[in-house]
């Protein structure tokens, strides 16, 4: 029988300060668990504007408890109207990205793993996020004129006289939402012992976007050949996913690649080229010896089976099963896995996708399992994922690359070197503005807390395709016009250090593979930010307009317009009368000469927006 713990606080509303803030009165904590769950909770003022609200809590009773659920509910002192628009903050690379609409307009996509915020004037600003994902992924809602936190317990156990801290949360007010976002950015930094970032900029070739999981040696080396002529300092090729024999078996490579990976990585590395290659590290598949070998080093659901999700791919039907690392064996192989890729390969760039399946909450929302069961039913999801993590982060090497794939953000902060912060892109016009609005919406993280990558260049259209592009339906036959492609090129100057480009060049168009070398001959940006931010988001293919970018001193305006009208915007700051005329489906970007700073100047675009 369970039973809500609401009040067992001790000595509750104890502050580190000596009075607590008149605007975070009021917050309650509520526990459900199979006993009494004692509760303190203390709120401590920072020198970085955030007040940190930290809970304990502990089993006073004589016998190890349960935990089902927790809820912290924090009041906020004004009161909201429906017509007040509020921001939920992206999640996840392509399942819970940014949405900024009004407060009566909240919906199911109206929460965020990382922070949500509240516009209550013009430069009022109301915020709580999360600087921390140690045991629980906690879920922010806005409820009832209060932020509301819920996670679940995931049946994380207290032994008696055992105590824990629930999750690092921030609350804060402030008269900029700009200087906001970025002093979380750098607080999660902080909270996470995240110092200088790898200074990277990585230019090159990647094998999915037209190949998808058939390729062959020759389709690489063939493109590796174009690569050196249109640029011969580019630094990085990617062998993307379906190169092993069964997802799973991660060293064992298809019998019609020669020389499997090593082969091909000798061949990358001897043109000065760094070898790049991508696996899924969360998941396998039923047909897997390793599966069949050890089928206790996966996840099993309430009924004692093996949880199986079933996808009918182009290629093939997949039966993708999910690997359990609170498992000692499952986490010695997949770093046996990539000490193959690392030390007898010769792979120095690894990207692990689809890490979302290491939490309980997608296997749970996305699968529809009612339970999941773990080798180690101590740990809760975010444990276990952590411990995966730690073991991929080991194996894989501080000296090396490791990119983070379609992840729910916050409990791979800490791990990764990247991190891959919208959907896959696909040769059409209309995923550009769903993944700028994804990429931007994470730019107070990209550069404090990982690197951003928005994923591969793609500018063909059919008449740029042979036989052997991917058959999937968005893959191939589009009709992209060159201006529509530019849009793509002017954005990926603007965000992210990454510039692979994964049509086949082979058979791309001599302005199109021009449009390539023009992005990587653009520098990566240190920082990007969208200036129009509270009026986009509404959907996830309502994208920003207006990204203002620096490199050193160097400023630039990206300006894009992903409507089907003619658009004016008027910028006094640029110049020329400050009136930019853009047609439809057309991108600008233009630099800045003036005198103001960075920060002066997009603050003061923010102000007159």
């Amino acid at each position: 029988m369970k039973h809500i713990w609401l009040g067992l606080i001790i000595g509750a509303n104890v502050f580190a300060s000596a009075k607590a803030p008149q605007e975070w009165n009021g917050i309650t904590v509520a526990v459900e668990a199979d006993h009494p769950v004692a509760v303190v909770k203390e709120l401590k003022n920072a020198n970085d504007g955030f007040h940190r609200l930290v809970i304990t809590l502990s089993n006073e009773g004589e016998e190890t408890l349960t935990l089902s659920e927790i809820m912290v509910k924090v009041p906020i002192t004004e009161p909201l109207s429906d017509k007040m628009k509020m921001v939920c903050g992206s999640s996840c690379m392509n399942q819970r990205t940014m949405r900024c609409h009004a407060v009566g307009k909240q919906g199911k996509d109206s929460l965020s793993f990382m922070y949500e915020m509240v516009r209550l004037g013009e430069d009022q600003f109301v915020f709580a996020g999360s600087l921390s994902w140690r045991i629980f992924l906690p879920v922010f809602t806005l409820e009832d004129n209060a932020f509301v936190i819920r996670s679940d317990g995931e049946g994380k156990q207290l032994a008696p006289g055992q105590s824990i801290q629930y999750e690092q949360i921030v609350l804060t007010h402030s008269s900029c939402w700009l200087e906001m976002l970025d002093s979380f950015g750098e607080a999660i930094a902080k909270a996470n012992g995240i110092g200088k970032l790898k200074d990277v900029e990585f230019r090159g070739w990647a094998t999915w976007d037209y190949y998808g999981r058939v390729f062959s040696q020759e389709d690489i080396f063939g493109n590796m050949d174009e690569l050196n002529k249109l640029d011969p300092d580019c630094n990085l090729i990617q062998i993307d996913g379906g190169w092993w024999t069964e997802r799973g078996d991660y060293t064992s490579v298809r019998p019609d690649l020669p020389g499997g990976i090593k082969a091909i990585a000798d061949r990358i590395a001897s043109e000065g080229k760094m070898p790049g290659l991508h696996f899924d590290g969360f998941r396998g598949d039923t047909a897997s010896e390793i599966c069949k070998a050890h089928p206790e080093y996966f996840l099993h659901d309430q009924e004692g089976k093996m949880i199986v999700h079933t996808q009918q791919k182009t290629e093939r039907v997949l039966n993708n099963v999910f690997f359990d690392y609170s498992h000692s064996g499952a986490r010695a192989y997949i770093a046996e896995c990539v000490r193959t890729m690392k030390e007898e390969w010769g792979i120095r760039y690894f990207k692990v996708d689809f890490m979302r399946y290491g939490l309980e909450i997608e296997l749970k929302q996305e699968l529809g399992v009612k339970k999941v069961v773990a080798y180690d039913p101590s740990l809760t999801g975010v444990e276990r994922f952590r411990l995966g993590m730690q073991t991929l982060r080991d194996a894989i090497g501080q000296e090396n690359y490791f990119l983070g794939c379609s992840a729910v953000f916050g409990p791979c902060i800490g791990f990764v070197d990247g991190m891959r912060t919208g959907g896959d892109i696909h040769p059409r016009y209309e995923a550009f503005s769903e993944r700028c609005l994804a990429n931007t919406g994470n730019f107070y993280l990209a550069g404090k807390v990982f690197n951003g990558d928005c994923d591969y260049l793609v500018f063909r259209e059919a008449a740029d395709e042979d036989a052997k592009v991917s058959q999937n339906r968005v893959k191939h036959g589009g009709s992209m016009a060159m201006n529509e492609a530019r849009m793509w090129a002017d954005y990926n100057k603007l965000y992210g250090m990454c510039r692979l480009h994964s049509d086949n060049l082979m058979t791309l168009r001599g302005e199109r593979k021009a449009l390539v070398k023009e992005v990587f001959d653009s520098p990566s940006m240190d920082e990007t930010v969208p200036l129009d931010f509270w009026k986009h988001g509404r959907n996830k293919t309502d994208g920003y307009e207006l990204l203002l970018a620096r490199r050193g001193k160097e400023i630039v305006l990206g300006i894009f317009n992903w409507s089907d009208e003619t658009k004016e915007y008027n910028l006094p700051v640029f110049g020329d009368g400050g009136i930019q005329t853009l047609e439809a489906r057309r991108s600008i970007v233009i630099p800045y000469a003036g005198k103001l700073s960075f920060d002066e100047l997009s603050k003061s675009i923010v102000v007159a927006l």
